[in-house]
């Protein structure tokens, strides 16, 4: 049994949180944790008052959270785009460049001509990466086959890799190829029963799958048992933020061009909206997700990283960052979206706050309380990340 002492804790107290809800913010702080999994929490001298003979850590100038979860990633391609960046700052849009056979499609090649192997190695150090700045369970996504083999042999290799830290796997239906487009549906519907993922998600947008093509998909997942993540509203509003009516989606994602009105219907079922604060910045767009609306109608809010070849980031500490400098979230909600809503947007309700009896995946940060999260920027700010009690970064 361990002690861990800090001089901030800070943690939601339900999930999913939303706006105005009560958060835990403890000063002179103590976590107890015995086999991977939290027993109590409280201040410091409640907690060695209640557990005279535990060992001590103490971080006693340290803030202590939960660890972070990114619940939206595209980890596993080869190859790289920067050639890319120079084509967006000349002028042409990211639907440019893929119509003209770069952006995704070139990933496509890319990961086509490289080994499993390879591609898990490759998918591995990504992982160990993003866990030395906090983040204790990914969501990875596959989508860089496109064709339907490639698409089941990346489902393979994610599912077999070897991580330090909790992968959620889904099977991502991402773009249709260039030509063939109704029978590329009919051959991922034969595919779905055979990913053996946790999630299927849809690209639904203009450059992608249209609103039925993507209903259809995401039916056919559920029928099949699978649990339903959807790209909604990131480069136009085609009406896929509004399948949340339909069918029991846990995250809609990116959401930049969702009217104001669709806030309701996202509310009222129940979704996770996940913002993408890093892709905004990728992008190079002006359009930004309702907040406001979504404080008002208290839709809970995740935040990841969206790490892709187009969005070239590990690091959930940046999402936090731009989260409040892009979006306007405060500090205390962007830290909420990247730990307790998070895991609720991937329906893991065993981690994400610090409670008795939840998983002990926790950061120990090298500032002194939760403001500086967002206050300093550019700097890798974990001190300390512990997977079900186990160090796994100590610096």
């Amino acid at each position: 049994m361990v002690i861990i002492r800090a001089k901030q804790l800070v943690t939601a107290l339900n999930m999913p949180w939303r706006y105005r809800d009560e958060v835990a913010v403890i000063n002179d702080a103590a976590v107890v944790i015995r086999d991977g999994v939290i027993i109590d929490v409280g201040t410091w001298e409640e907690i060695k008052r209640r557990h005279p003979h535990a060992n001590i850590w103490d971080f006693g100038d340290n803030l202590i959270t939960p660890g972070l979860v990114d619940p939206h990633t595209h980890l596993l391609f080869a190859g790289s785009r920067e050639d890319e960046l120079e084509r967006k700052l000349q002028g042409e849009s990211y639907e440019e460049i893929t119509r003209k056979g770069g952006g995704i499609y070139k990933t496509v090649k890319y990961t086509k001509e490289t080994s499993d192997q390879e591609l898990l190695n490759i998918l591995q150090k990504r992982i160990q990466l993003a866990t030395s700045f906090g983040t204790t369970t990914v969501e990875v996504k596959t989508g860089y086959g496109l064709d339907i083999d490639q698409e089941l042999r990346l489902a393979r290799i994610l599912k077999s890799v070897k991580s330090p830290i909790d992968v959620v796997t889904t099977f991502l239906v991402h773009i249709p190829p260039p030509a063939g487009r109704e029978n590329y549906v009919k051959e991922v519907l034969k595919a779905i029963p055979h990913a053996g993922t946790t999630y299927v998600d849809v690209f639904c947008d203009s450059i992608a799958f249209n609103v039925e093509e993507t209903r259809t998909i995401l039916k056919k997942a559920a029928e099949a048992g699978y649990k339903l993540r959807l790209h909604a509203d990131e480069l136009e509003y085609i009406g896929c933020s509004d399948l949340v009516e339909e069918l029991p989606i846990d995250s809609a994602d990116h959401l930049l061009n969702t009217p104001p009105e669709n806030v309701r219907k996202i509310a009222k079922s129940g979704t996770v909206a996940t913002l993408l604060p890093v892709t905004i910045l990728t992008l190079r767009t002006s359009k930004k997700p309702p907040i406001d609306e979504m404080r008002r109608l208290r839709v809970p809010i995740a935040i990841g990283t969206d790490f892709s070849p187009n969005s070239w980031c590990l690091n959930m500490q940046t999402a936090i960052e731009l989260a409040v400098y892009l979006l306007g979230l405060t500090p205390l909600e962007a830290l909420i979206a990247a730990t307790a809503n998070a895991a609720y947007s991937l329906r893991l309700t065993d981690r994400g706050i610090i409670q008795p009896g939840k998983i002990a995946d926790l950061v120990i940060w090298d500032v002194p309380n939760y403001h500086w999260l967002a206050y300093e920027i550019g700097r890798n700010k974990a001190k300390l990340v512990l997977k079900k009690g186990e160090p796994l970064r100590f610096l």
